[in-house]
């Protein structure tokens, strides 16, 4: 392991404009540190991958993250800008004690897989008082076989994008998904799908456990609050199999959602679609004030199969009054 690396960005890093110019395919990020201790990068320079080059010409799989920190322990990454990621904009994985700070992303709405930060097989893990701007999740944070702990978001203004998400978890049968004590406190969301999100997968196995979302900003939020149990590509085939729905899956437990404030541009801001078999439990609900942007417009929740406790909640969770026992479809939002 390389121990104690300091390195500053300043100016403009930029990649190759076309995909027919990155030579070195076998790497999946454009920049990568593995197995380093105590790597400090501070600096206020840009990094542009061109990624708009990649989305619609090659294939998820074949593109490269922007930055990557794979096995590292004790690390500080400050201050940088990052502008249109092939793929996901940072990856945390398999690392100990990590600081990502004072950090800008930035990708259009439509740009597909271009997660701000994702973090797998993590822990002791802090983004703090950050901007992202994405087409998909602002932050997502996996467990891998090795699960993923003690993860603070703080002071993060996510918009647009798909929210702050745990998962999704479970994803092709993997065991032993597990993600827990996560704190995300005095965030936003403005224009985003999501907002506070559990998603996970039918037959996978793991755990969402020990997770809050406390003092939050809405301003026209897609689902301000959303657990999905049964969260999976509809392009599958098994999407309305009812045989595939009745597998088991991840459990979520211990969940609170306290003091979210604003508005919602969903009829249904709050939803907690558990699974039949393994449920939501311990999902607690305080301090919650969501309106909608039109004057007059009552908005309502969906809850199926969880235990919920909620007090000063403007929007009724009621868990008894949806008799179907199918999961409630997600309609993609305008």
């Amino acid at each position: 392991m390389i121990l104690f690396l300091f390195d500053k960005i300043d100016g403009k890093l930029e990649g190759p404009r076309k995909p027919i110019y990155w030579k070195n395919k076998e790497n999946r990020s454009w920049l990568g540190f593995k197995d380093v201790e105590g790597l400090v990068i501070n600096g206020s320079g840009v990094l542009n991958p061109h990624g708009e080059a990649w989305w619609k010409s090659v294939s998820l799989s074949k593109r490269p993250t922007t930055i990557s920190f794979a096995s590292c322990m004790d690390i500080v990454y400050n201050g940088l800008h990052h502008i249109n990621s092939p793929r996901n904009h940072i990856s945390i994985y398999g690392c100990t004690n990590a600081t990502l700070s004072n950090l800008d992303v930035s990708a259009p709405e439509d740009s597909p897989n271009t997660d701000g930060i994702n973090i797998c097989l993590s822990h002791r893990i802090q983004i703090l008082d950050s901007s992202i701007q994405t087409g998909d999740d602002c932050v997502a944070i996996t467990g891998g076989r090795g699960g993923s702990s003690d993860i603070n978001i703080t002071g993060v203004a996510c918009g647009p994008g798909h929210g702050i998400s745990i998962g999704s978890l479970g994803k092709d049968n993997e065991r032993d998904d597990i993600v827990e004590n996560v704190n995300v406190r005095s965030c936003s969301f403005t224009g985003t799908q999501n907002g506070a999100r559990i998603k996970t997968w039918n037959g996978g196995r793991g755990l969402a456990k020990n997770i809050l979302y406390e003092n939050i900003t809405l301003i026209d939020a897609g689902y301000p609050i959303i657990i999905n149990q049964h969260y999976f590509d509809n392009k599958k085939k098994h999407y309305f199999d009812k045989s595939f729905l009745k597998e088991s899956g991840v459990k979520v437990d211990n969940i609170t959602f306290r003091y979210f404030e604003g508005t919602s541009s969903s009829e249904i801001p709050i939803k907690l679609d558990c699974d039949e078999t393994e449920n939501c439990h311990n999902i607690t609900m305080e301090h919650i004030n969501i309106t909608s942007p039109t004057p007059g417009k009552n908005l309502t929740a969906y809850c199926k199969f969880a235990d919920v406790s909620s007090s000063f909640v403007n929007i009724d969770v009621d868990c008894n009054t949806n008799e179907d026992h199918q999961p409630h479809i997600l309609s993609p939002l305008p």
